[in-house]
């Protein structure tokens, strides 16, 4: 008996041994359980915070998203102005050019007149010149006077004429061919 009371004592201490390792076990094992429970409960309140702030950005997302689309249709429209704009300055910038092509060759042409008006007195002066110069010649000389009178009368017409193109060309800023015969027409 003695010996059986010794080896359950042996039994007993080995058991309490186990209890307390056990034990010891289940503490440090209930500390790890209180830290993962701490850290799951951050950790759910790090979700819900998120979860909130998702659903935040969702329905500022739902609210700005019409405006995106608002100002994407103005964008479209703005980009469609701007390309119709290009068109008109391109088209504004030709008509431009056009003009002042059409502006340099009337300058030109004005001064053509105004050379040829201006050669056209140089020559009624110098026919002045030769009938006062020549009054005393022969009848030969005389009826070349009078066809220089003839030829002087038409050019004293041309002012009238050059004053007509000039009023046409004022009203509409060119002239014809076929306005400046009917013109000759006119005065002849």
């Amino acid at each position: 008996m003695e010996r059986e009371l010794a080896k359950n004592q042996e039994e007993l201490q080995k058991t309490k041994e186990t209890l307390k390792e056990t034990h010891n076990k289940l503490v440090g094992r209930e500390k790890s359980l209180v830290k993962i429970s701490e850290k799951f409960s951050s950790a759910k309140e790090n979700l819900d915070s998120v979860s909130e702030n998702k659903l935040h950005s969702d329905i500022e997302l739902t609210r700005l998203k019409p405006k995106l689309e608002e100002l994407e249709a103005n964008l479209a429209n703005a980009n469609d102005n701007i390309s119709n704009l290009k068109s008109e300055l391109k088209f504004t910038t030709e008509k431009a050019n056009e003009m002042e092509q059409n502006l340099k060759f009337k300058e030109k042409a004005i001064e053509n007149h105004k050379d040829d008006l201006e050669r056209r007195k140089k020559e009624i002066d110098n026919f002045n010149e030769v009938v006062k110069l020549n009054q005393k010649e022969t009848d030969e000389l005389i009826n070349k006077i009078k066809s220089l009178e003839a030829k002087l009368s038409e050019i004293r017409s041309t002012p009238k004429v050059l004053e007509r193109i000039k009023e046409m060309m004022a009203h509409k800023g060119f002239i014809s061919d076929r306005e400046l015969d009917r013109i000759f027409i006119e005065f002849d």
